[in-house]
């Protein structure tokens, strides 16, 4: 799917995105409740962090890595490697940087309560990440984005692991998203594919 040739407004390309977060956040609370909660955890244990330091030192650690590995990739392999039909680019460019915050905030909150609070402790961090890198569909057609998208979320497994906090994940998925958002708003590694060249 290629969002530059169906003439999409960054604007309904930012709705989409709220409500599919919105229903994975519908998800992740459900799937709280529905397999800890009513088995005697309470929401407290489940969103508590114990040692906040730690999880902020390794949540930003995790996200660096990412961000300068992601650059890099970027920087040295072929562009159409991650044309990702120009949704990033035409999600992020339009948005003021409030907005790249909140967006990014939604998508990190309701996607690592699901993945990470949710399914990780019943299927393990390996098939979590399969599930989460399958969910992330406009990513399939370039091998090398599956496996940076599938890379990051055995991070993120092994983060929550590491820390015992969710939280964890969350901040450090905030900080990727924001970061490479203001990339693409700045017009930092975004290739201008040619229009015939069928990527």
């Amino acid at each position: 799917m290629d969002v530059r040739k169906m003439g999409l407004t960054s604007r309904v390309l930012a709705i989409n995105v709220y409500m599919t977060q919105g229903i994975l956040l519908l998800c992740g609370l459900v799937g709280l409740y529905w397999f800890y909660i009513r088995s005697g955890r309470g929401w407290q244990e489940i969103f508590t962090l114990a040692d906040w330091q730690s999880g902020v030192l390794y949540g930003t650690l995790v996200a660096l890595f990412v961000i300068v590995a992601e650059v890099v990739l970027l920087v040295v392999l072929p562009r159409g490697m991650f044309d990702d039909g120009g949704v990033n680019e035409l999600l992020f460019r339009d948005l003021s940087g409030v907005q790249i915050i909140s967006l990014c905030l939604v998508v990190a909150v309701s996607e690592e309560l699901l993945f990470r609070a949710v399914i990780q402790p019943g299927l393990g961090i390996w098939w979590t990440s399969i599930l989460f890198t399958v969910v992330h569909v406009r990513y399939w057609k370039k091998w090398v984005m599956v496996a940076v998208v599938f890379g990051i979320s055995l991070l993120f497994g092994a983060l929550v692991v590491r820390t015992g906090a969710v939280w964890a994940a969350i901040w450090a998925h905030f900080l990727i998203d924001v970061a490479l958002g203001y990339f693409v708003k700045k017009g930092w590694f975004i290739h201008k594919m040619e229009e015939n060249s069928g990527v």
